[in-house]
């Protein structure tokens, strides 16, 4: 009887044992498994600051500023539909067992200048149930996320203009010998080319992002691409059955093999095509043209001068169109928005000079068929960077775009209609981009796509891009550790 009691003692003493043993690795492991949950909370919780920040919408934040920097601060439980403000008593996400997250979120960006952020501070904690982890108190494990600009090039916009020809939805299309090349405009600060000047390369990229087509969605015809082609089959995505191209057509990079025309390592299958589309933010209300630069209606239509030279605020004009022809040149001196709720038409001689330092222009067409033509629009200046001058619109709607501008006259700038479709019908000189629901060239066009389009825009007096709303985007983040 002794020995069995004895017996069952050591049993109850291993088996105790075995129990504790087996309740703290429950406890470890949930805390592990917390903590993964916490950082994802914290990751939720820096996309949130980014989202709010590219958006503007800060509902639930609390704003204060002070000491040239505005601080934006939040508390987000985790919810089954995302993050939402704690101030409006949201059903909390429960991770399990009665887990709940939260993130506290701190944005810190410069007074007036939401995108250029200098930190940001994202804790994620999940909240687990009393004595779930050995304690009698309320546990919580937390992560926390930080970001700081103190590395260059971690903050910036993201980048709209990467290719040089892209369809959003639609075919791109050559019927004629054009000729695609890149080069950079601006390959560090201060030095500048143009694209007689730099030296070119092979990364103009042609996209498609038509996927639904069962021919093909990039027709390259004759045409001599120095640099990619990107499109999609949905029936066989490893396959290039989106290309065709006829004999004489050129695909080609710095090691393609001399003889080779189409290069094979220069068709890009996988994955669908890539060209941003973001919302656009209307400019603001301007003026009407002023009484010299019309003869009626506020349609722009004589030779004139827009802008002023140093300014760093565009001038913004509401106009009811734009018709220039033979003999009417507008001067563009300074950072000036077209806000034009008719259509453009640029034809003869005529056309739009953007000159000097500090003059770049943005177009914003909302209501009528655009046709560059004639000297359409050139940057005369001594450095004409493409990121000075955009032709733009994101409404849907059924007007097209024509550009046919005069060779003699390059257009430096971005061409941005992802709604509306794009064509080419003229030998033109185009550094810069295009970006169209279709592209269609039907001339013997030469466009340079400039690779500084990849970059951020840091030019002071630059207007041509105040109102296309890329998101910033931000990189280096630093976790803490638990």
């Amino acid at each position: 009887m002794l020995a069995a009691l004895c017996l069952a003692m050591v049993f109850a003493i291993s088996l105790s044992s075995y129990i504790a043993l087996c309740y703290t690795s429950l406890a470890m492991s949930t805390r592990n498994l917390m903590g993964e949950h916490s950082l994802e909370l914290a990751e939720s919780g820096i996309e949130q600051a980014i989202y709010a920040v590219n958006s503007g919408n800060t509902t639930g934040w609390s704003i204060s500023s002070g000491g040239g920097y505005t601080t934006m601060d939040a508390t987000m439980a985790m919810t089954a539909s995302g993050l939402v403000s704690t101030g409006s008593n949201p059903t909390s996400f429960d991770y399990g067992n009665g887990a709940k997250g939260k993130v506290n979120i701190a944005v810190v960006y410069t007074i007036g200048s939401p995108t250029a952020i200098k930190s940001i501070t994202s804790q994620g904690v999940v909240v687990l149930p009393t004595g779930s982890i050995g304690s009698s108190a309320t546990p919580s494990v937390s992560r926390t996320l930080t970001y700081t600009n103190s590395v260059a090039g971690s903050s910036a916009a993201a980048p709209l203009f990467v290719n040089a020809l892209a369809a959003t939805s639609g075919k791109v299309t050559f019927t004629a010998a054009a000729s695609l090349y890149s080069y950079n405009s601006n390959p560090s600060t201060g030095v500048y080319y143009t694209y007689l000047t730099a030296p070119l390369g092979f990364s103009a990229i042609i996209a498609s992002q038509d996927i639904t087509s069962t021919t093909a969605t990039v027709v390259l015809d004759t045409a001599i691409v120095h640099g990619y082609v990107e499109g999609y089959d949905y029936n066989s995505p490893t396959t290039t059955n989106w290309l065709s191209y006829a004999t004489g057509a050129k695909l080609v990079g710095y090691s393609t093999p001399l003889g080779t025309n189409i290069d094979s390592t220069r068709i890009v299958s996988t994955p669908v095509p890539y060209q941003p589309v973001f919302p656009e933010a209307g400019p603001p209300v301007g003026s009407t043209l002023p009484l010299g630069d019309t003869t009626g209606g506020n349609i722009l239509n004589k030779t004139c001068t827009l802008g002023t030279v140093g300014a760093t605020t565009p001038v913004v004009y509401n106009a009811s169109g734009i018709s220039l022809t033979t003999g009417a040149t507008v001067s563009v001196v300074g950072p000036v928005v077209l806000n034009v709720t008719g259509a453009i038409s640029i034809k003869s001689q005529g056309g739009i000079q953007v000159s000097g330092s500090t003059g770049s222009l943005t177009i914003y067409s909302t209501g009528g068929n655009v046709g560059i033509g004639g000297y359409g629009i050139t940057n005369t200046s001594a450095n004409p960077l493409p990121k000075r001058v955009a032709l733009l619109n994101t409404n849907s709607s059924t007007y097209t775009v024509t550009i046919s501008q005069n060779a003699a006259k390059p257009f430096n700038g971005v061409v941005y209609f992802p709604k509306q479709a794009v064509s080419i019908t003229g030998a033109s000189v185009i550094c810069g981009s295009i970006v169209g629901s279709s592209i269609s060239v039907s001339a013997a066009a030469t466009i340079y796509y400039d690779n500084a389009l990849r970059a951020p825009d840091s030019f002071a007096y630059d207007a041509a891009f105040a109102h296309l709303t890329a998101p910033v985007t931000v990189s280096n983040l630093t976790a803490s550790v638990p």
